[in-house]
């Protein structure tokens, strides 16, 4: 498996090197590069580059049953849905992907679609393969990120309206409950 971290590293990699190539550009005063194109360059060519890994070395992707398939070709696809909404956001012009800063109304339909359309694919897919330990830990640790967002949420509101607290914002108790899900997850998955 040494091969496919390379690859994906090496495309890590070569993304940062279109960003700095980009960035130098601009403080010359040349044009830079849209944000999105060093990036989808990058994933274009180590998607290349893993599907020449794969047609050449396929015989254990063979090996694995078509459970186990249909299992990986869901990660990825949740992977690949989270990494086009990272650049889809970045060519909106702002870094910061928890900033709260407007969008144009196209980036933002074609953003929820794409969370909408993406999101419901990837979660059949992985249900139709996951096993019931697995499932076990899914369904503790959506009850964990539940309690995570629902605790919190009212408290915040309460001290925000006493102004000891700044306003409620979702995107931060966004994150905590995610975090929060992906370790209960993590730790009845893996223990």
């Amino acid at each position: 498996m040494g091969w496919p971290i390379a690859i994906f590293v090496g495309t890590a990699m070569l993304a940062g090197a279109f960003a700095g190539y980009s960035e130098t550009r601009a403080e010359l005063g040349h044009p830079a590069l849209a944000p999105w194109a060093g990036a989808m360059i990058a994933i274009g060519l180590g998607a290349a580059a893993f599907a020449l890994y794969v047609r050449r070395h396929a015989d254990w992707f063979r090996q694995w049953s078509p459970r186990k398939r249909l299992y990986w070709i869901g990660l990825v696809l949740a992977g690949t849905l989270g990494l086009v909404s990272a650049i889809m956001l970045q060519a909106n012009g702002d870094t910061d992907l928890m900033s709260d800063s407007a969008m144009t109304p196209t980036l933002a339909i074609g953003l929820s679609a794409l969370w909408l359309i993406g999101l419901v694919s990837a979660l059949i897919i992985y249900h139709r393969t996951i096993d019931d330990h697995e499932r076990m830990a899914y369904q503790i640790a959506g009850l964990a990120g539940f309690y995570a967002f629902v605790v919190p949420c009212p408290m915040w509101w309460v001290l925000a309206r006493a102004s000891l607290a700044p306003p409620v914002e979702a995107m931060p108790l966004f994150v905590l409950s995610l975090t929060v899900n992906a370790l209960v997850y993590c730790w009845f998955k893996f223990r």
